[in-house]
């Protein structure tokens, strides 16, 4: 038997909330959704199961999916939001950001380094003196 919480537009015309699908025949009734929800969106019914009482106040934390050892659970992501006007990095920025950092670092060492280098420096992996 499938539970399916639907998504419902609020009057106020908010996002609507995350859709949550319990399927009880494949939960055994161990409560780890229920004890693991930071927003106590599960009830226990009178076998044990857990049902979906609130599911407006998922927030997709994805605690229960999870933390399931049945795969009894399963939430819908929410979409990603696009970043504010003037937000300060996007991750698509950070990632190119990061891509520039690398080849730099990549790039050679400092004109400032003068030890002499003679065979491997690391006396551990076969280096030694050379």
């Amino acid at each position: 038997m499938m539970i399916v919480a639907a998504q419902e537009k609020t009057a106020t015309g908010e996002a609507p909330a995350p859709q949550i699908a319990l399927d009880l025949a494949l939960c055994k009734a161990c409560g780890i959704c229920i004890e693991l929800c930071p927003e106590d969106v599960y009830d226990r019914d009178k076998l044990g199961y857990p049902t979906i009482a609130r599911a407006d106040e998922c927030t997709s934390c994805l605690l229960c999916e999870i933390h399931c050892p049945d795969f009894a659970i399963e939430v819908e992501r929410r979409a990603r939001k696009k970043p504010a006007k003037g937000a300060a990095a996007t991750p698509e920025a950070i990632a190119e950001a990061q891509r520039g950092r690398v080849k730099a670092a990549l790039a050679g060492s400092p004109d400032n380094d003068e030890r002499p280098v003679t065979g491997s420096e690391c006396g551990v992996h076969g280096g030694g003196d050379d």
